[in-house]
């Protein structure tokens, strides 16, 4: 395990002599003291999980780099290449929960093994189908909310992960692994975690980061031994490049890259993750302000990038864009998010005013190409759902709090579905 004192103090500048340099020293002499208290708490804590593995995990504890995943045939150059991920049932997927509630069922009743399959066969025969035959409505919905259901849905561990006090993401992870991917024996979880910009905000302090760090450590380490032997896809922290030119303005960039460091190794050291940063959008930082900071972090060091994960920029934009940066990056690969790009962005008219695009439940918007590999570009690992399509953005156009599932929108997504992959390429609904 890497030390959680790494950085701690990179930043302090002492600029002053005389009273001022010892008022500086004081304080980093009490901030340091403080750091340690709270980091010395954390072994308790996470010890007291240490043998709380709830499933088996039936895995080599030695990575095979040409197969990381320990996907039953070897990948190639891809890593991905071949993965079965995780779809989950009605007790645990968003859309699949929903057609349940759609239909009077409650969700909560359900096994976590009643794989998405055998609930989907269960609407084709019997009382269920015998009901949408009846209501061309409800089947109309239910029928565009399983064009996601029958999508791997990726997973998320964030600081609001059962509460995100001491354990709580040890517990989230122990759950996804042993419990909710009963649904789909066999398969790969895509996890995105969100960590520091919940935590922090946009523009935090470097003593604000600083000051977050063995909170900050403390989650990580949880997710990291919860996961263990177990192959995970991880998307490591949304929004963490493409939303920090504040934190860069703030003067807490050096802060900010020793914590998606610590994540980065701190998961890549794992026997059988592929690990991901989060890398922005085409529509916001430039393709050197992306590179210098993913160089800073060595990228290298793990598989690559994602992007688009909070935007709905088309994907053949995104390729272009990420391409540029793998170059700067000397050939980092990339993922790109398509849950809600199948009509492209929404784009502003006062674009100095409110951003290039649309981000808070932009209407018109369509569900985009679904999981592949198959991406036609080198660089570019896959095209993945980097969240469920139809979670809610924010309280705005009607809709619930950020990171609700809205099945209302989501049918609206999902009516609109097209693997369109830019404006200038063939239109392919499904």
């Amino acid at each position: 395990m890497l030390s959680t004192s790494h950085d701690a103090f990179r930043t302090i500048r002492l600029r002053a002599t005389g009273l001022l340099l010892v008022a500086f020293t004081l304080i980093a002499a009490l901030t340091l003291a403080q750091a340690s208290t709270a980091s010395a708490a954390q072994p308790a804590a996470h010890a007291a999980t240490s043998d709380a593995q709830q499933c088996a995990e039936p895995y080599s504890a030695q990575r095979d780099p040409s197969n990381p995943l320990a996907l039953p045939t070897a990948p190639g150059a891809n890593p991905l290449t071949g993965a079965k991920f995780f779809i989950p049932g009605p007790a645990h997927g968003a859309a699949a929960g929903a057609i349940a509630q759609l239909l009077g069922l409650n969700p909560k009743n359900f096994s976590d093994s009643e794989s998405w399959a055998s609930f989907q066969h269960q609407l084709t025969s019997g009382r269920l189908a015998a009901k949408l035959a009846a209501d061309p409505s409800l089947a109309h919905q239910v029928a565009e909310l399983s064009k996601i259901a029958s999508q791997p849905e990726a997973q998320r561990f964030s600081i609001y992960s059962e509460g995100g006090g001491p354990g709580a993401i040890f517990g989230q992870a122990e759950k996804i692994f042993c419990h909710n991917m009963t649904a789909d024996p066999g398969s790969i979880p895509i996890i995105n975690t969100y960590f520091l910009h919940p935590a922090l905000g946009g523009c935090p302090t470097p003593a604000q980061v600083t000051a977050y760090g063995p909170v900050f450590r403390r989650r990580v380490d949880e997710m990291a031994e919860a996961t263990d032997r177990r192959p995970a896809v991880y998307l490591l922290e949304l929004d963490a490049i493409g939303s920090s030119s504040c934190v860069e303005k703030m003067g807490a960039m050096p802060e900010w890259e020793a914590d998606l460091r610590y994540e980065m190794n701190t998961m890549e050291a794992l026997p059988h993750t592929v690990v991901y940063i989060e890398g922005g959008y085409s529509d916001s930082n430039s393709v050197g302000y992306t590179a210098k900071i993913l160089n800073a972090i060595h990228v290298n060091t793990i598989r690559g990038f994602f992007t688009n994960d909070t935007h709905e920029n088309w994907t053949s934009s995104e390729v272009s864009w990420a391409s540029k940066v793998s170059k700067l990056t000397h050939g980092a690969h990339f993922i790109v998010n398509t849950a809600e790009n199948g009509t492209g962005p929404k784009i502003n008219q006062n674009r100095v005013k409110f951003g290039n695009t649309a981000l808070c439940n932009p209407p018109g918007r369509a569900i985009g190409p679904e999981d592949t590999t198959n991406t036609g570009s080198a660089p570019a690992d896959a095209f993945l759902w980097t969240f469920p399509p139809g979670n809610s953005s924010g309280s705005c156009g009607g809709g619930p709090p950020s990171g609700t599932f809205w099945a209302a929108r989501a049918v609206q997504l999902a009516s609109r579905a097209n693997g369109q992959l830019g404006p200038n390429t063939p239109s392919r609904p499904y």
